[in-house]
């Protein structure tokens, strides 16, 4: 009985450190933005263990209704659905940031994403999950106003296939333009903004993914410079 119950107690002791071998810090349980928005938000996982510890991160959803998606980022790696990321703690520390992305679509989205952490050492699971929700309100990012001018920022950003830019313009006002850098300073497109006209919508796919800038021209003069996120 002794026998028993001493062995029991050790399994029990065992599961219990298993549990506490990893720590989800700062996985916040909602995640909000607006249309055509994204917000972003960093945790870490923490090893308690004296050993290395390899992590599988799944996640029940990442494309939803309306446009809006849902990923988890580590070193410019990204999980999806099918894919899960895998990372690698070394004993007794901290991973680097891992980024929860929430990216507003063209509709409203209240809905929860299972997110499974996996200690491939013990086959051990801690599930979390979070809120994700989209706003109705469909806010004005304002890229540049003063006088007669209103110059929104491109959306969506990150753009898949186009991006949308919406302006006014002074009818008197005839040399504004957009141009698109990439980041090593070279104008890949340029775009004129005519004041009869209230949209830009310019086409992403024939631009490799990656960073760029867009820079509003009046008058030959750069007023003001933003970035703009291609992906595929």
């Amino acid at each position: 009985m002794k026998l028993f119950l001493t062995i029991f107690l050790s399994i029990l002791v065992t599961t219990s450190l298993w549990s506490q071998d990893i720590m989800i810090k700062d996985f916040n349980g909602e995640i909000t933005t607006s249309y055509q928005k994204s917000n972003t938000k960093i945790f870490k996982i923490q090893n308690f263990s004296n050993s290395k510890k390899s992590i599988k991160i799944k996640q029940n959803i990442d494309k939803i209704q309306g446009g809006s998606t849902f990923t988890i980022c580590y070193n410019n790696e990204c999980s999806t659905n099918r894919e899960p990321l895998i990372l690698n703690i070394p004993a007794n520390s901290i991973s680097n940031d891992l980024k929860v992305t929430l990216n507003g679509g063209l509709s409203y989205l209240n809905t929860i994403a299972y997110v499974e952490f996996i200690d491939l050492e013990v086959d051990n699971i801690v599930k979390k999950e979070i809120s994700l929700k989209v706003t109705e309100e469909k806010t004005k990012d304002i890229f540049y106003e003063k006088g007669g001018i209103t110059v929104n920022s491109f959306f969506p950003n990150p753009a898949i296939k186009n991006a949308i830019m919406e302006y006014s313009i002074n009818p008197y006002e005839t040399e504004a333009k957009i141009t698109i850098q990439n980041v090593l300073g070279s104008i890949v497109s340029s775009y004129d903004l005519s004041p009869d006209e209230n949209k830009l919508n310019i086409s992403t796919e024939n631009l490799n993914p990656g960073v760029y800038f867009y820079t509003l021209f009046i008058k030959d003069e750069g007023l003001a410079t933003r970035k703009l996120i291609v992906k595929k």
